[in-house]
């Protein structure tokens, strides 16, 4: 009677379980829980009947219904193990299918075997009033495949577990204990059945303590809660990428943002990046390594060049994962795109160094580049001119044909200009009318020519105001010199600008519309 009410208990205790897990069905690998539940209580009641029938038939017909679960359970077994780590997408309805495909088979031969007897050799009734089986080959093969199941659902868990921390780690330890059960407990029954026998073989030698031991699990560690779902379902939706990488810096977790933005950067393209180095998944990423080995909350920012293309510009913060006590398990990466606000910010660094009426580099542009081309030119003994031009009258002009058009004679002005040098030259608008020329490599005599182009461009063009009337345009120009290599970039570049607004002074004094020259030496 105790026997009875022991696998009673055994079967109902498992739907029970089924009843209070049911609301949570739709959090990842419960609806495999509850079937596995479900094969338990198939487990157990059929055991009770093939224990409580007299007839050998209906013990041999209760026995093979058991063999259902017998079977299919070790396969839902690795299932439940990879939606536990992170393999949600594998423990679908379809690979379940395939996988049961051979517990399949076995149990459509258990069923037919008086046909054929390839499952079993002889059936009887044994002292404990359960049968006893000889197994054949095949039945031992089909029996090596649900424990093989077992074995590399233990190990993708123990996997997992290498890398996890805190409730995590103590979660995933209950879950390889739960499919180490059965693992055991049914090899131990196969190589001395006599341990099954009794009370407490009818209990241990079952799914019933796994059942028990995975339920505990979820309970006691909220995997069933809310808050693990949200937890889950932002990793996968967060526009940031998210990569964990252990000790060796080798991937063991990450987001589809993180595939996208990797694959954007020229990295590896997106799949199961499990296992793969650092340096295998993305190139130029030493800044990133160097962060994951610091072992502190680090910022890097990396640039990849895409030829034909603008730039991609990743930032990652690095978070290191470190146990309660100290131990470290590797790093936590959030990857985020910052391209754009690269790109803008380089628009808005070109904004205030360009003047936005002629589209030539405004005053403080202009010197801040032409001093560190003045340094470049000393550093290699080059030499390096300077020339400052005012457009003539060009008050003159904004009275007679209004501000419109003495806009357009600043942009026509510019315009020729820039025709009559070469790419090499760079030119900056310094003042209302006062414009200014940095020529790198460009000696006196060759300045001075450049100079007289200039002059005779801006005489050249043609300018029309709004009225029809003809706005005739001269330049004044000053020039400045040097040769020589100097101690400091920043004092010879004021001393070749204020030598060049002198002889520009020089130039406009003599009568306009010509250029004075000077060498330093």
């Amino acid at each position: 009677m105790l026997m009875t009410w022991t696998y009673l208990v055994a079967a109902c205790v498992p739907i029970a379980l089924i009843l209070l897990v049911m609301p949570y069905r739709r959090v990842p690998g419960t609806s495999i829980y509850i079937a596995m539940l479900a094969l338990s209580a198939v487990l157990s009641f059929a055991s009770l009947m093939q224990y409580v029938m007299p007839e050998l038939q209906t013990k041999v017909i209760w026995r093979n219904i058991s063999q259902i679960s017998v079977f299919i359970y070790p396969v839902l077994s690795l299932f439940l193990a990879l939606a536990h780590s992170g393999y949600e997408r594998l423990a679908r309805i379809r690979p379940i299918i395939y996988a049961s495909l051979v517990p399949i088979a076995a149990i459509l031969l258990i069923f037919t075997n008086d046909y054929h007897h390839l499952m079993r050799t002889a059936v009887r009734i044994g002292a404990n009033g359960m049968l006893d089986i000889e197994r054949t080959a095949l039945s031992s093969m089909f029996i090596s495949y649900s424990s093989a199941s077992q074995v590399l659902g233990i190990a993708v868990l123990f996997r997992t577990w290498l890398t996890a921390a805190g409730t995590d780690r103590r979660r995933l330890l209950g879950l390889i204990g739960a499919v180490l059960i059965p693992l055991v407990s049914i090899n131990v029954r196969l190589a001395n059945p006599t341990l099954a026998q009794g009370i407490l073989g009818a209990l241990v030698f079952s799914t019933f303590p796994a059942c028990l031991l995975i339920f505990w699990s979820f309970y006691r560690y909220q995997v069933l809660h809310v808050v693990p779902i949200a937890r889950n379902k932002l990793f996968e939706i967060m526009k940031d990428g998210i990569v964990v990488l252990d000790t060796r810096q080798r991937v063991m977790d990450h987001n589809a943002s993180a595939s996208r933005l990797i694959a954007k950067a020229g990295g590896t393209p997106g799949g199961d990046w499990r296992g793969l180095l650092l340096g295998q998944l993305i190139p130029d990423a030493d800044a990133w390594s160097e962060a994951h080995e610091r072992r502190i909350e680090s910022e890097v920012r990396l640039r990849f060049r895409r030829a034909g293309s603008e730039d991609i510009w990743l930032e990652v913060n690095v978070t290191p994962l470190v146990s309660g006590r100290g131990d470290f398990y590797g790093t936590l990466s959030v990857i985020s795109d910052i391209s754009e606000s690269k790109k803008v910010e380089k628009d808005l660094r070109r904004r205030a160094a360009i003047d936005g009426l002629t589209g030539l580099y405004n005053r403080t542009g202009f010197i801040e580049r032409a001093q560190r081309h003045l340094t470049l030119c000393a550093e290699n003994e080059r030499p390096y001119s300077l020339l400052i031009m005012d457009l003539d009258l060009f008050k003159e002009i904004n009275d007679r044909y209004g501000h419109q058009n003495g806009d357009l004679a600043l942009q026509t002005f510019a315009e020729a200009a820039q025709s009559a040098v070469d790419g090499s030259a760079m030119f900056g608008r310094i003042g209302g009318e006062e414009f200014a020329v940095a020529l790198p490599g460009a000696g006196a005599k060759e300045a001075e020519k450049i100079a007289e182009r200039i002059r005779a461009a801006v005489m050249a063009a043609e300018v029309h105001a709004d009225d029809g009337r003809e706005i005739r345009l001269t330049v004044s120009i000053g020039g400045a010199s040097t040769d020589s290599k100097p101690l400091d970039g920043d004092k010879l570049f004021q001393l070749l600008y204020g030598e060049a607004d002198r002889c520009l002074y020089q130039a406009k004094k003599d009568g306009r519309n010509r250029v004075v020259f000077r060498q330093n030496d």
